[in-house]
C-alpha cells in the first residue's frame, strides 16, 4: 500500500469550518453521502439495482480509571450500492470544499466528520472503463492518507462502506451515541427526524432498503430496516406558490424603491407525516435541501411536545428553490433568503454597486409556508381556538386588555416574544389615540369646570355637577389601567400589613428566633434587618423600593442603602473628595471605625443639588435616644469631605422605643403626632475655626406611626376603588399601627 501526504490540511480545515451543533451531523453527512452515491448509479440507464443503505454503530466494553466497566463508541459505518469511489469521487474527497458533484453538495461534509472522528476508512468496489475495482483507503485528521487501488473479479458485488473512527467527542457528545445502545429507537428517530422524505421517495420509488444495526462487542444487539413494508407515507401534502420579486426603477424618484412580481413561480412542496409518540419524542416541522432536513421551521401553534391522540406530526417542505446551492450557507445547514429590508438598506447605500434586481425573499417564503400549514393542520379540532388561548395568556401575562389582543395582527408562526411585541406595538398606538380623545375631552371640560360655583348655596348641586364631569372622563380611561391602580394600591397595603406583623413579631423567622432564644439556642436575631429590607433593600441602589411608606416623595430621590461612603456615588461620581483617608475623617467626627463597619446610616438619598437626606434603622427594642448623635456625626463628615457642596441636611431615626425623659432638649414632640423633631441643627467645619457650613434638620418616628400614617394615605384610595370595607378599616387600624 503506497503512502500519500493528503492534499489537505485537515486538522486547519476544522478551525476554518465550524463544527455543527447537530451531534448527528457526522452520521448525517455519511448517510447523505450513500444517498447521493445511488442517485449518481440511478442515473445509469443500464443499471438495475434495489438501492440499499446499512448504518451500523459498534460499541464495545471498555473500563475506567475505577475500573469500572463502561460502554464507549468503537466506531460507525454506513454501507451502500451506489456507484462507490471512482476516480473522480476520490479525487474529489481528496479536496477541501469541491463542490463539483453536481447534486448540490458543499464539500465540507467531511470535516464535520473530523470534528468527531480522527478518522476516515474507506472500502468500495465498483465498476469504471468496464473493469471491476476495489479501493481501500484511510484518511487521518492529522493529513495522512493511505490508498490501494486494486483490479478484481467481475463478479465482485458493487458497495462501499465508509467507517468513522476513533471518536474524538467529549461526555456530552459520547452519551448522545451511548442511548443508541440501550433503545435503538432513538437512532430509529433520529433517522427519521432527519431522512424521513427522503427514505419515503427513495423507498416508494426505487425499492430502497435501509437498516439500522447496533453491535457490541461486534455482536448484534438489535436491528430495525425501513421498506416498502414499514415506510411511512404523508398523510396530508400541499404545493404552494413563491413569487419573485423584482426592483422596479421609480423613474421620478430613484430614492423610492418599488417591486413587482415576475415569472417564475417556484413551487414548495409540504408534506406531513404521521407518526405514534413511540416513534417521534417531538413535533417538528423542516425545511429540506434534496430532500434532507436543512432548517427548523417554526410553527408554535402546535406546540412541540402536543400529543394529538397518541400521534406527533413531522412536516417536511421542500423544492427545487430550497435545492439551489446558491440558497445555502457554506456550511449547507442554513438557507440564505435574504430580507426585503436587508436589501432594500443594501440598494439605498451602496445603489451603484448592487446589479441583482430580482429576489425571493424570506417574508414571501415566511408567509406561504405559514399560510400553507394552517391549511395542512385544518383537519386538527380547535387548533384555532388553541391558538387564540396562547395569544389570550400572553396578553394576560403582561396586563394588556383582551380587547386589545383580538385587534393585534398576529401570525400563526409567530413565537411568544413577537406576540409579545405585536401586542405592546397595538397597545401604544390604542393608547396613543385612547390619550389624545382624553385631553380633547379634558379640555372641553375646563370649560364647564370654569362654570362651577363651589360657594353654591344649594353645595349638593355643585358637587353633583363636578361629578357628572369627572365622571365623564373616567369612562375614557382603560380598564387597564384602573386595573393597574388597583394592584398597586393592594401592594402597599400589604406592605403595612406586614410592617405590622413585624412589629408584632408574628412573621415566621421572628416566631423561630423566639422559639430558639426560649430553648436556650443560639441565634443571630437580625429585627433591624428586616425593617430596613422591608423598605429599601441593604446593599442596593435606586428603585425599586418602598420609601413611600416615609414619605411619598422619596421614592423619587437617587440614593442608595448600607453603603460605605467611599462606595456611594452622585450622579456618576464618587461622594467623598479624591485622597480622602476615610479613617482620619471618621476620627475628625467623633466616630469609631468599628462602629463605621457596623453602624454606618442606614439610606442616603440626594433629592436636589444640595440636599441629603440620611436614614437610619433601629430594631424595635433599641433606645432611639442613645443613637440622636449618629446622624448628626455622619452629616458632619459629609458636609466637610464630601466634592458636592450639601448646605442642608435632613435625618430620620426610626426604631420603636424612645426613652422620652431621656430625650435631649432640642427635640420637641411634634402636637397630635407621635414623633419627635429638632427643627434646626448647625453642621460646623473641621478646623480651628468651626464655622456653620449646613444645617440638619431631624426626625425621631416610632416605626408603629410610620405604619399608621402609611395606612391613612392608602386608605382614601383602597376606599375608592372597593378595596377596603370603612368600618372594617377603622377596627383593623385600632391596634399598634
Amino acid at each position: 500500500m503506497q503512502t500519500l501526504k493528503h492534499e489537505i490540511t485537515i486538522e486547519n480545515s476544522c478551525k476554518l469550518i465550524r463544527k455543527s451543533k447537530d451531534v448527528f451531523t457526522p452520521i448525517k453527512e455519511a448517510i447523505t453521502n450513500a444517498f447521493d452515491a445511488i442517485t449518481q448509479r440511478q442515473k445509469n440507464e443500464n443499471e438495475k439495482f434495489d438501492p440499499t443503505i446499512i448504518l451500523s454503530v459498534y460499541f464495545k466494553k471498555d473500563k475506567n480509571l475505577l475500573n469500572e466497566e463502561i460502554h464507549t463508541l468503537d466506531f460507525v459505518s454506513v454501507e451502500d450500492n451506489g456507484i462507490g469511489f471512482t476516480t473522480e469521487n476520490i479525487n474529489r474527497f481528496k479536496k477541501l470544499a469541491e463542490n463539483t458533484k453536481g447534486l448540490n453538495n458543499k464539500g465540507t461534509g467531511k470535516i464535520q466528520i473530523f470534528h468527531r472522528f480522527n478518522e476516515i476508512e474507506i472500502n468500495s468496489a465498483f465498476k469504471e472503463n468496464n473493469k471491476q475495482n476495489k479501493l481501500q483507503s484511510t484518511c487521518s485528521k492529522n493529513g495522512v492518507y493511505k490508498e490501494a487501488l486494486l483490479n478484481v473479479d467481475d463478479s465482485s458485488e458493487i458497495k462501499t462502506i465508509v467507517t468513522m473512527k476513533e471518536f474524538t467527542g467529549d461526555e456530552k457528545e459520547l452519551e448522545f451515541f451511548q442511548k443508541y445502545l440501550t433503545n435503538i429507537d432513538e437512532i430509529k428517530r433520529d433517522v427519521l427526524k432527519h431522512f424521513l422524505l427522503r427514505l419515503w421517495i427513495e423507498i416508494s420509488q426505487y425499492n430502497l432498503t435501509f437498516t439500522i444495526k447496533v453491535f457490541l462487542n461486534n455482536n448484534k444487539k438489535d436491528e430495525v430496516v425501513f421498506d416498502q413494508n414499514n415506510i411511512l407515507k404523508p398523510d396530508k401534502q400541499l404545493e404552494i406558490y413563491i413569487d419573485t420579486e423584482q426592483r422596479k426603477i421609480n423613474k421620478k424618484n430613484k430614492h423610492i424603491i418599488e417591486w413587482s412580481i415576475i415569472e417564475p413561480k417556484h413551487i414548495i412542496t409540504i408534506q406531513r407525516f404521521k407518526l405514534s409518540t413511540d416513534e417521534m419524542d417531538e413535533n417538528e416541522i423542516y425545511m429540506c435541501s434534496k430532500d434532507i432536513v436543512i432548517k427548523n421551521f417554526k410553527f408554535p401553534v402546535i406546540g412541540t411536545n402536543t400529543n394529538f391522540n397518541g400521534f406527533r406530526y413531522l412536516i417536511c417542505i421542500s423544492g427545487k428553490i430550497l435545492d439551489n446551492p446558491q440558497n445555502l450557507n457554506k456550511y449547507a445547514d442554513e438557507f440564505t433568503f435574504p430580507s426585503k429590508k436587508e436589501v432594500e438598506e443594501k440598494i439605498k447605500n451602496k445603489p451603484l454597486l448592487f446589479q441583482e434586481d430580482s429576489f425571493v425573499f424570506w417574508e414571501e417564503l415566511e408567509n406561504k409556508i405559514n399560510k400553507g400549514l394552517i391549511k395542512i393542520f385544518s383537519d386538527i379540532k380547535n387548533l384555532q381556538e388553541k391558538r387564540d388561548n396562547d395569544i389570550a395568556e400572553v396578553a394576560k401575562k403582561y396586563g394588556i386588555s383582551p380587547e386589545i389582543a383580538e385587534t393585534a395582527n398576529i401570525t400563526f408562526n409567530d413565537t411568544e416574544d413577537k406576540i409579545a411585541k405585536e401586542l405592546f406595538k397595538t397597545q401604544s398606538k390604542h393608547m396613543a389615540k385612547q390619550s389624545i380623545k382624553i385631553q380633547k375631552t379634558y379640555e372641553e371640560l375646563q370649560l364647564k369646570i370654569s362654570q362651577l360655583n363651589p360657594a353654591d348655596k344649594d353645595n349638593s348641586n355643585y358637587r353633583k355637577k363636578f361629578g357628572e364631569i369627572t365622571n365623564t372622563l373616567l369612562t375614557l380611561i382603560p380598564q387597564q389601567n384602573k386595573e393597574e391602580l388597583a394592584r398597586y394600591i393592594i401592594r402597599r397595603n400589604m406592605v403595612v400589613d406586614l410592617l405590622k406583623l413585624a412589629l408584632n413579631n408574628e412573621l415566621s423567622i421572628q416566631k423561630k428566633w423566639t422559639k430558639k432564644k426560649h430553648d436556650n439556642e443560639k441565634i443571630k436575631a437580625d429585627q433591624e434587618g428586616i425593617f430596613h429590607d422591608l423598605i429599601f433593600k441593604r446593599k442596593s441602589k435606586g428603585t425599586p423600593n418602598d420609601l413611600w411608606i416615609l414619605n411619598e416623595e422619596f421614592v423619587h430621590f437617587n440614593g442608595c442603602s448600607d453603603l460605605r461612603l467611599e462606595e456611594i456615588e452622585v450622579n456618576g461620581k464618587k461622594l467623598l473628595k479624591d485622597k480622602t483617608n476615610i479613617d482620619e475623617a471618621l476620627k475628625s467626627v467623633g466616630i469609631e471605625k468599628n462602629s463605621y463597619v457596623k453602624k454606618r446610616p442606614d439610606l442616603f438619598l440626594f433629592p436636589e443639588e444640595g440636599k441629603c437626606i440620611l436614614i437610619e434603622f433601629k430594631a424595635p427594642d433599641v433606645n432611639l435616644v442613645l443613637h440622636c448623635d449618629q446622624i448628626q456625626r455622619y452629616a458632619r463628615l459629609i458636609a466637610n469631605f464630601s466634592r458636592i457642596k450639601f448646605n442642608q441636611f435632613f435625618g430620620f431615626l426610626i426604631g420603636e422605643t424612645i426613652d422620652e425623659v431621656s430625650l435631649p432638649g432640642r427635640y420637641n414632640k411634634v402636637p397630635y403626632c407621635n414623633y419627635w423633631v429638632c427643627p434646626d441643627e448647625m453642621i460646623k467645619s473641621i478646623g480651628e475655626v468651626e464655622t456653620p457650613i449646613a444645617g440638619l434638620y431631624q426626625e425621631i418616628i416610632p416605626l408603629s406611626e410610620i405604619g399608621k400614617r402609611a395606612a391613612i394615605r392608602n386608605k382614601s384610595f383602597a376606599e375608592k376603588l372597593g378595596l377596603i370595607d370603612n368600618n372594617k378599616y377603622k377596627e383593623k387600624n385600632t391596634d399598634k399601627t
